[in-house]
């Protein structure tokens, strides 16, 4: 039996700005997705995807050859099945006589990286990179595989079409007044990213997203931050024409609200959560994950 391990992920800033050269800065976190793989008796594969609360979504048996025998989830089985396609054009590990079993630790709805997480446990067991696999399976900029294998916080860019991460010590003294709120809402990345395609970021604005990366990263004051955090959201806001999360959804809370990764969707960022529980729960908002719980740093 072997098994692979892989974070999620959460965008602090930079956006989808990345893939036009911004740097961003990321956090892996605790919650991800792990991949158990034993040898079957059989010259088939079989293949069972579950859920965080333990129920199977997938369950698909695949001929060697990658032709689906048994499933009641078609769909889902002919994209995985794409996936592994990709997987055995470059490698020899798959193979029949194998079980697969993934279970993931976070809602499949959260935005945490279901499908980045998927990919890099692919590489781990087939020995390919990574982020060459994801970007031949999905597309975006790939912070979220860097996430998957990282140990702590990144700085996250895209120079010369090629990806580099830096691992960043960052443990500001105001963590605890900070969290992540699900919003309720499930952000598709291709739309996130046809968004920006249309709407190209000028290399000035790409300097004062890289700007605002470093003085959240420095900030050594919550209020400091919070001013990063509306700064960030007036430009991004601004330069796509669209409502920032505040306006959207957090009419009234008390402290600062940033989106993260992809608008409209999944995870945000705010501070001063602690006083601000129960407006969080009037306002139905359900699930409210502290830094320091959901983050690796």
């Amino acid at each position: 039996m072997k098994e692979f391990y892989a974070h999620g992920k959460l965008l602090l800033t930079g956006e989808y700005a990345i893939t036009q050269g911004a740097n961003g800065f990321a956090v892996p976190t605790t919650l991800g997705q792990k991949l158990t793989v034993r040898y079957l008796d059989s010259p088939n594969i079989h293949w069972q995807a579950y859920t965080a609360t333990g129920d199977c979504w997938l369950d698909v048996v695949l001929s060697s050859q990658l032709e689906i025998l048994k499933t009641d989830q078609p769909k889902e089985a002919q994209h995985l099945v794409k996936q592994l396609q990709i997987v055995a054009t470059h490698s020899d590990k798959l193979t029949g006589g194998l079980h697969f079993e993934t279970h993931l630790e976070f809602d499949r709805s959260w935005g945490l990286g279901s499908s980045s997480t998927f990919t890099s446990l692919l590489a781990q067991f087939a020995n390919l990179d990574a982020l060459d696999l994801f970007h031949e399976a999905h597309g975006g900029s790939g912070y979220d595989l860097a996430c998957a294998s990282a140990a702590g916080p990144i700085l996250y860019r895209i120079k010369k079409g090629s990806a580099e991460s830096i691992a960043v010590e960052w443990a500001p003294d105001f963590a605890d007044d900070l969290a992540f709120v699900f919003s309720g809402k499930k952000q598709l990345t291709s739309e996130s990213l046809a968004l920006v395609k249309d709407r190209p970021f000028s290399p000035h604005q790409i300097e004062e997203i890289n700007a605002l990366t470093s003085a959240f990263i420095s900030a050594s004051t919550l209020e400091r931050v919070e001013s990063v955090m509306h700064e960030h959201e007036q430009l991004i806001g601004g330069h796509l024409g669209l409502l920032t999360v505040s306006e959207q959804l957090f009419k009234g809370y008390d402290g600062a609200v940033k989106s993260l990764g992809g608008w409209g969707g999944d995870f945000v960022l705010v501070t001063r959560y602690s006083k601000n529980q129960q407006w969080l729960t009037e306002n139905g908002f359900k699930h409210t994950l502290p830094l320091r719980t959901l983050a690796v740093l």
